[in-house]
């Protein structure tokens, strides 16, 4: 216990914030710190050390409680829709899309942060630009369909509860100034005058997201390629990549060896640095974390301290979730520690089983068994949000781990000679050529398709996957009969509920009235099979972010098209032009008459009048109507166990 001592107290600390995340509404904070203080109250009258220990984990579970309130108070808070002119102070870019150009800004009378959607504008802005709009503040829209990503949650996260669309910017009130302000400009600068030195498209893809954590620049077949191969890693800036960088740097820094303390002054010459990277890429969690993990390292080594990689992994885990408690939720967060710890956890399995005398091959083996460990670590996570697993890693890693140095030696040259406006026209095409045959052979990699897809674990699922990895150590290198045991166990539980969840999709069926903008899209699962009828041709858009995630969520096996004519009749139902039929309900799609309960879908505009029937169960309004409609439709069925708008209330579902 005391080993792990600090490694626990942060796992505890972790858990408080687990609980308070699923506390609604906020607890109390003032009846939270009198348990803080209640207990330390204990633990300095007690004299056992056990029970010292258990009130310390205690206070550590409650203050990551007290934390995660006190950081997201504001949460529940009801968005009230206002229509006046705001005051704003950009405080990033957000990505673009098709219609808008998006902004984090600040209110500055009120002072909270908001979602900007700009009409695309020939005028950029940058972090600490004052803008003035008109614009109607609105909350952000929650999950509209089954198994969605929850990007309202996701931006809660980050403290933003609300949303401003707006055609244009009134006037810019003031121009920004400061750090976040200039590197936003530089990295623009940077990225321009590299197109004009003749870097490739995927070249400067690579050096700006390496270098300058900007991922605009790459191109979806490039992504997509990293990740079949599931070397994505390599395009985020990571741990790996400010290793790589401080590395440079000790490298860099050589020469002040010479001098008196010289070792000194190289270390903290390369910390300033690093630091400074890690503000120029807005302190991205793997960035933040790394820097302080080696931060954490060699101040201790200066101060010939005792270093243990277990107490500067949490060390730093604690400080960042102090301040940002939320990130304990974010996926960059979750993957950059989970690596880190199954590399050295996992490490002593490989030491012990393969042992190599040549140099070369130990350094070819250490990235071997690095890269596995990274893998097996990160695995539960990866597949539980991403739904998909490569198994290609271990080629592409081998590879791109090595190139990687490269890639970021050499923009590091060409940003250098960026800056100093140097053209080496010979260098560029060098680089050029080096990116080309390396993005190459993730395309080759990737041509063999040897990519798990559409997998779907529970969130339960992923923990106990997470606990077999972890009790591979003591099983394999202590033959343990207790990690034997939990192993057994978890495995168990997996196919329990996998068992589970298939007998339920089996033995059951769904009719789902998706919300799709300007089209009416009906789902009905008959077990694990699906038939879609849309009015509309189902776009690629469409089926990734509305239907795909339902598709995996449920193991669908089959998926069938039909446009909203199609008539055939199955076991489960039949579908006619103008209703879908089962044994207990109809769902009509027109005006008809049932003699039996039913369901009345008004879509494409097209209004009918079904109050005075007493069979009638509910009213769907979907997101093919104009709005026009849709108020009418308030109007006439006012109560709201009779009419459903799925553009608010999201998709309309009916197991039968």
């Amino acid at each position: 216990m005391k080993k792990y001592l600090f490694f626990t107290l942060t796992i505890c600390f972790s858990i408080g914030i687990i609980i308070s995340e699923l506390l609604i509404p906020a607890t109390n904070l003032q009846i939270i710190f009198f348990l803080i203080v209640a207990l330390l109250f204990i633990s300095v009258l007690k004299n056992n050390n056990r029970q010292n220990i258990y009130a310390y984990l205690g206070i550590s579970i409650i203050l990551g409680l007290f934390i995660h309130q006190s950081y997201n108070q504001n949460r529940n808070k009801k968005i009230i829709p206002t229509s006046k002119i705001f005051f704003l102070e950009i405080v990033n870019q957000g990505n673009e899309t098709e219609k808008y150009q998006n902004y984090i800004v600040k209110d500055l009378e009120t002072n909270q942060q908001l979602i900007l959607h700009l009409k695309h504008q020939n005028q950029k802005y940058y972090p600490n630009d004052e803008v003035i709009v008109y614009s109607k503040s609105t909350e952000i829209q929650g999950v509209l369909n089954p198994n969605q990503f929850d990007y309202k949650k996701f931006l809660a996260r980050k403290r933003i509860y609300a949303q401003l669309f707006a055609e244009n910017v009134i006037s810019k009130h003031k121009d920004g100034k400061g750090f976040y302000n200039w590197t936003a400009k530089s990295k623009e600068a940077v990225r321009n005058n590299l197109k004009q030195q003749g870097y490739t498209v995927e070249s400067r893809a690579i050096i700006s997201s390496m270098l300058l954590g900007d991922r605009t620049e790459l191109t979806n077949e490039l992504n997509q390629g990293y990740i079949a191969t599931g070397v994505v890693h390599i395009l985020s800036i990571s741990g790996l990549h400010v290793m790589m960088i401080f590395l440079i740097l000790q490298t860099t820094f050589q020469p002040l060896l010479r001098l008196k303390n010289g070792r000194k002054i190289r270390i903290i010459s390369s910390l300033i640095f690093i630091w400074i990277f890690a503000f120029y890429v807005e302190l991205q969690p793997p960035v933040f974390r790394s820097a302080l993990m080696i931060t954490i390292y060699y101040v201790s080594e200066l101060l010939n301290r005792p270093k243990n990689i277990y107490h500067t992994l949490s060390l730093s885990a604690f400080i960042i979730l102090v301040f940002q408690p939320n990130y304990l939720f974010d996926v960059g967060f979750q993957l950059s520690f989970s690596a880190v710890f199954f590399i050295v956890w996992l490490n002593p399995i490989f030491e012990n089983f393969w042992k190599v005398k040549n140099n070369f091959i130990r350094k070819i083996k250490a990235m071997i068994e690095t890269s596995i460990s990274a893998q097996l670590g990160t695995l539960p996570i990866a597949v539980y949000y991403f739904n998909q697993f490569s198994g290609l890693f271990l080629f592409g890693n081998l590879i791109l781990i090595p190139a990687s140095f490269l890639m970021i030696c050499g923009g590091i040259i060409s940003v250098i000679l960026v800056i100093f406006d140097l053209k080496i026209t010979y260098y560029v095409w060098i680089f050029n050529q080096f990116i080309y045959y390396s993005n190459q052979y993730i395309y080759w990699l990737a041509s063999f398709k040897f990519v798990a897809k559409d997998i779907y674990i529970s969130l339960f699922t992923a923990i106990l996957l997470g606990i077999i990895i972890y009790f591979l150590r003591p099983f394999i290198l202590n033959k343990s009969r207790i990690a034997l045991a939990t192993i057994v166990g978890c495995i168990i539980l997996i196919e329990s509920g996998r068992f589970l969840q298939l007998y339920q999709l089996n033995t059951s069926n769904e009719l789902i009235v998706f919300n799709q903008y300007k089209n009416s899209i009906i789902g009905i699962r008959n077990a694990r099979n699906l038939a879609i009828f849309s009015e509309k041709p189902i776009d690629e858009k469409t089926y990734t972010y509305t239907l795909k995630p339902y598709k995996i969520h449920n193991r669908i096996r089959e998926v069938d098209f039909y446009s909203y004519q199609s008539s055939f009749k199955h076991t489960q139902f039949i579908k006619h032009a103008t209703s879908i039929e089962t044994k207990t309900f109809k769902l009509l799609l027109d005006k008809d008459d049932s003699n039996v309960p039913f369901y009345a879908l008004i879509h494409n505009s097209k209004q009918y009048d079904y109050e005075k029937n007493n069979q009638l169960k509910r009213v769907i309004a979907d997101a093919s109507n104009y709005p026009s409609i849709v108020t009418e439709l308030e109007t006439k069925y006012s109560s709201d166990s009779l009419l459903w708008k799925t553009s608010e209330r999201g998709y309309f579902s009916i197991k039968f």
